[in-house]
């Protein structure tokens, strides 16, 4: 864990220094109209970079009061992308499985959204009902439990024993009551969140819709990883050869860092506190950017 101080001029040394892209790997990938390798440091810089500043301590002098629970759920969903992405990039090291990678995108987009949504509202009604949505089906398969030993006239199974211990644990992590978390309002769907944040519906559509094909196995998902339709129609089943795609490593590394500047606005209340930070995020975020138009080229061009 790492600690921030008020006006700490050093901040900068306590953070993973930006990736240096020699030319001559410049001019390859340009050549080659493979931005891979460079893509795949700067999101490896921002995963770095990711979990860095959510391992910054609650005590820091900097860093406003919040709720302990409170950080722990905005820090834990940043660890959460920064885990995922390591994750991608380990998937990706041997390019492929570009199918598993997309589905892990889907889930990282929506952490980085629920923490811009929750930091934008400031409410403990909202980081409530974050926690509240995410153990009311634990308390349903509890419900399920208690009827299944009941039924047995309250003989229990070891393994009801040892799920209902571990759902009360969990339920009691949140400090609200089963009656609190029974009567609580859903949290709104991620379209909402979106909206609410700023984000476009083609935000939305792209990284969640899209993204729901890997999740259920749609035929949109199966026609594109998991089939391969020969020239007399039919279709045979796919090898594990389906490659990273380069918008992925563009698209996720730029939502970390908006997800990152808006945490980092929200836990540093002084202007001047977090400025050394906010101007790591601004560098990274251009570099980042620089280089997706390069990649995309002239796909954006009027056809």
């Amino acid at each position: 864990m790492m600690s921030i101080n008020e006006n700490d001029c050093s901040i900068e040394n306590k953070f993973p220094e930006l990736p240096l892209i020699p030319h001559e790997l410049l001019d390859k990938c340009r050549a080659r109209r493979d931005f891979m390798p460079i893509l795949f440091e700067w999101y490896k810089y921002v995963a770095t970079l990711c979990v860095t500043i959510a391992s910054i301590t609650q005590v820091s002098p900097a860093i406003k009061i919040v709720p302990n629970l409170h950080y722990a759920i905005l820090t834990g969903l940043l660890n959460r992308c920064a885990r995922l992405m390591l994750s991608n990039m380990r998937l990706s090291s041997i390019n492929k499985y570009g199918d598993t990678t997309t589905l892990l995108d889907r889930c990282i987009c929506e952490s980085a959204v629920t923490v811009q949504w929750l930091c934008a509202n400031n409410s403990n009604d909202c980081f409530e009902q974050f926690l509240a949505d995410g153990v009311k089906n634990d308390l349903r398969l509890k419900d399920h439990i208690e009827q299944s030993i009941s039924s047995r006239g309250g003989q229990a199974l070891v393994i009801e024993e040892r799920m209902l211990s571990s759902i009360e644990k969990c339920v009691n992590s949140t400090n609200l009551s089963e009656a609190q978390i029974r009567k609580m309002k859903r949290l709104p769907n991620l379209e909402s969140m979106c909206h609410d944040v700023g984000l476009s519906a083609k935000y939305y559509i792209g990284t969640q819709r899209m993204g729901s094909h890997q999740v259920h196995g749609t035929w949109t998902s199966l026609w594109a990883h998991y089939l391969r339709q020969a020239p007399d129609g039919t279709f045979e089943l796919r090898d594990h050869d389906v490659s990273p795609y380069e918008d992925q490593f563009m698209i996720i590394p730029i939502i970390i860092l908006e997800t990152l500047a808006k945490y980092w606005t929200y836990i540093i209340p002084n202007t001047e506190n977090r400025e050394p930070v906010t101007s790591i995020l601004r560098k990274a975020k251009n570099n980042v950017l620089n280089l997706s138009h390069e990649v995309v080229g002239s796909d954006f061009d009027i056809a």
